[in-house]
């Protein structure tokens, strides 16, 4: 449940044309530490763990979808996405991104990369602290078959 409380990290307004693949690693507090990548494209996240045993989030259309990355199984989730919507709220203010952020009893602060983007994500609140690096953005086009959490379709980095 606490991987599922980080990832609903990321209102919700894309309101740019950014299209991004980047690599992650989030650290928690108890040194325990998950990789994954995560892409971006026309007000549409894909923030998936490389570890077969926890998930994928695809955020589109103002819903969160939760794909088990073994069974593929779906599910929306209505609950507990804070955390996914201040992420993506952040990645939204792109090329404007503030050092800090603060909602509800959430403390975001943010270091930036040398083009502006997001190096790293520090979130403090009561039910989370973390760490997530992010590493190796690749600014291309990207297919829209990747946000799909019906026919699920695995990424391929070309």
């Amino acid at each position: 449940m606490k991987k599922l409380i980080l990832f609903i990290l990321f209102p919700l307004n894309f309101s740019f044309a950014l299209e991004v693949k980047c690599d992650f690693e989030e650290v928690y507090q108890n040194s325990d530490v998950q990789q994954g990548f995560f892409l971006i494209k026309d007000k549409m996240l894909r923030y998936q763990y490389f570890d077969k045993d926890l998930f994928t989030i695809i955020f589109k259309n103002n819903n969160f979808y939760l794909i088990n990355n073994s069974s593929k199984t779906v599910h929306k989730i209505n609950e507990k996405t804070d955390y996914i919507e201040t992420l993506i709220k952040i990645i939204s203010d792109f090329p404007n991104i503030k050092d800090a952020y603060h909602k509800s009893e959430m403390s975001i602060k943010i270091e930036k990369s040398k083009n502006k983007f997001i190096k790293r994500v520090s979130i403090n609140s009561e039910e989370l602290n973390l760490s997530i690096n992010i590493m190796n953005c690749k600014y291309k086009e990207i297919k829209k078959v990747y946000f799909r959490h019906f026919n699920f379709e695995e990424y391929k980095d070309y």
